[in-house]
């Protein structure tokens, strides 16, 4: 490979990766008119993507489905403290009292 085609190469990966950066940054100021159904949908996606990463660790204990753990358990008082009172922080202090309290008891 000829010295040239190397720095074309490390040229073109760093228009690229410029590209793709800057991506992330015009589109969203772009004007655009989505249909509402897509727009909900949209909206949804974090949540989504938040209980995808979360859901490994309360129901998988070394690769095995795990159903009543400590953890999981201590996910459902966080989730009920949250729907009664609306709290963050409440809701974070139960789970993790409730935590707790679950990983000594069981």
């Amino acid at each position: 490979m000829s010295q040239a085609t190397i720095w074309l190469v490390v040229a073109a990966v760093a228009v690229g990766g410029f590209a793709l950066r800057a991506a992330f940054i015009v589109v969203p100021l772009m004007p655009r008119d989505l249909p509402p159904r897509v727009e909900l949908v949209l909206g949804l996606v974090p949540a989504a993507a938040f209980a995808a990463l979360l859901a490994p660790s309360l129901f998988l204990d070394d690769g095995h489905l795990r159903l009543i753990s400590p953890a999981s358990l201590a996910a459902g008082v966080a989730l009920l403290v949250s729907f009664k009172w609306n709290s963050l922080a409440l809701s974070i202090i139960s789970g993790l009292a409730s935590y707790a309290l679950f990983d000594v008891f069981l």
